[in-house]
C-alpha cells in the first residue's frame, strides 16, 4: 500500500502476543480497516497442525466470552436500578413489583450491554484470532498498510498509545523480507521514535 499511496506504512513491535491483541483492537475502533492490519514476520504463525488451530478457536472464543460477559455485568447493572425505579414510579413501591421492574431491567440492561461488548471486539478478525494461537518466543511486528494522510497520522495516534517497545515506517509492508524483522534495520518513524 505504501508505494501506491505514497505515504510509509507503519511497523509496531509488541513484546508479547497479549500487547498486539490490545493494539491490533484499538486500531479497529479507531476505525483502521480491518485488511490494512496484519501481524508480520515470523512471528505470525508456529501453528503446530491441529493443536495449533484448537488453540486459536479457544483462545478467540473465550475472549469473545468474556466481552459478553463484561457487556452484560456492565448493562445489567443500571438495567435493573432503572427497571425497579420505572415500575415503582408507574405501578407502585411493594416490594414484588420493585423485584419485576429490577429483574426486567437487568435482562434487558444485560442484553445491550452484551450486544456493545461484542462490538468492541476488532473487525479485523484474522490476525486478531492469530495472536491466540503458538508464536515464536520475541517481538511480535503489527503492520498497518496507511492509504491516505488522515489514515496515517489516525495509525499513529494509537500506536503512541498503545504499549509498543518500537514504532517503524517502512515504504511498504510488501516489500519486507520474509522471516524476523530487525526494529534497528527499519527506518524509526518521525513522530515517534521508540514507540513508548
Amino acid at each position: 500500500m505504501g508505494r501506491r499511496s505514497g505515504q510509509p506504512d507503519l511497523v509496531a513491535f509488541h513484546g508479547d502476543a497479549r500487547a498486539a491483541r490490545r493494539t491490533i483492537a484499538r486500531l479497529s475502533r479507531a476505525g483502521i480497516d480491518g485488511g490494512a492490519i496484519e501481524l508480520l514476520g515470523r512471528s505470525v504463525v508456529v501453528t503446530a497442525g491441529r493443536h495449533g488451530d484448537r488453540q486459536t478457536d479457544l483462545g478467540s472464543s473465550l475472549a469473545l466470552g468474556g466481552l459478553l460477559l463484561r457487556g452484560f455485568g456492565w448493562g445489567a447493572v443500571p438495567g435493573a436500578i432503572f427497571g425497579a425505579v420505572l415500575l415503582a414510579v408507574v405501578a407502585g413501591s411493594e416490594a414484588n413489583v420493585v423485584l419485576a421492574g429490577a429483574g426486567g431491567g437487568a435482562f434487558f440492561g444485560g442484553a445491550v450491554g452484551a450486544l456493545t461488548g461484542l462490538l468492541t471486539a476488532p473487525t479485523m478478525v484474522a490476525s486478531w484470532e492469530r495472536t491466540f494461537s503458538p508464536m515464536v518466543p520475541g517481538a511480535i511486528a503489527v503492520g498497518v498498510r496507511v492509504e491516505d494522510g488522515p489514515t496515517g497520522a489516525r495509525a499513529r495516534r494509537v500506536l503512541r498509545g498503545c504499549a509498543t517497545a518500537a514504532i517503524r515506517s517502512v515504504a511498504d509492508l510488501d516489500e519486507l523480507p520474509d522471516g524476523p524483522l530487525d526494529p534497528a534495520r527499519l527506518r524509526a518513524d518521525q513522530d515517534h521514535p521508540d514507540g513508548g
